[in-house]
């Protein structure tokens, strides 16, 4: 179950979390799977579900790989409190950031160890459209070809490495389901989704938050399965 979230928005935690729980008391076998978090901290995390780890340690660990603890603390709470595993999908950082600078073809056969075969910016995916209006909020000096075909390429990346892990991680767990909370350009079905399709192993269920540029105006069954109106 794929939940999409604005990263600052406290509704959308509050509906990850209203999710989370909902599953848990149904009894349902829950992994939490966390953009979050760069795949290279998982022992981190382990720690944490297992109650081995303070909350101190925890939000330091969490800092250096994101922002805003406030917003995310309670769910990490109910998840140690109830022992449901959390998961840490990113891509190491190293990695997204060689990929947004230099292109795919600069990663070496080891940097691409954890990452599918194949995998690169498709510019004809539907999700470009999408990816144009993130990039053009974070490169307020304008949009350049090559800059923004790196961009395209580091966003796959993350797509792709993150359904990677998820597909492990279920693989041995076939019993669990998983909540994946990302930002909703991760989450929309051309992003995560689209990679987990191309593995070949996943069902999965998108829910999308509405935001300005995700809502009934622009957004429909191919984007998402479910939107929820704030």
């Amino acid at each position: 179950i794929v939940v999409g979230e604005s990263h600052d928005d406290e509704y959308h935690h509050e509906l990850q979390l209203d999710l989370i729980r909902s599953l848990n008391e149904s009894k349902l076998p829950l992994a939490i799977g966390m953009e979050m978090i760069q795949s290279d901290f998982q022992v981190q995390l382990d720690a944490w579900s297992a109650g081995k780890l303070s909350e101190e340690v925890m939000q330091a660990v969490f800092e250096l790989n994101w922002s805003d603890w406030p917003l995310y603390r309670e769910i990490f709470l109910y998840a140690r409190d109830n022992r449901i595993p959390m998961i840490a999908l990113n891509v190491p950082l190293h990695i997204v950031r060689k990929v947004s600078q230099q292109g795919f073809s600069s990663l070496t056969p080891e940097e691409k160890g954890d990452l599918p075969a194949g995998t690169s910016c498709d510019l004809r995916n539907p999700q470009i459209a999408f990816l144009r209006k993130s990039f053009q909020g974070v490169r307020h000096h304008g949009e350049n070809g090559k800059m923004f075909s790196n961009f395209c390429e580091a966003q796959t990346v993350r797509n792709s490495g993150m359904a990677l892990k998820m597909a492990r991680y279920l693989e041995k767990q076939p019993d669990r389901r998983m909540v994946v909370m990302t930002g909703i350009w991760h989450a929309v079905k051309y992003g995560i989704p689209d990679q987990l399709q191309r593995l070949g192993k996943l069902s999965y269920t998108v829910i999308l938050p509405e935001t300005p540029f995700v809502n009934k105006e622009n957004a429909g069954s191919a984007e998402a399965d479910y939107l929820v109106e704030q």
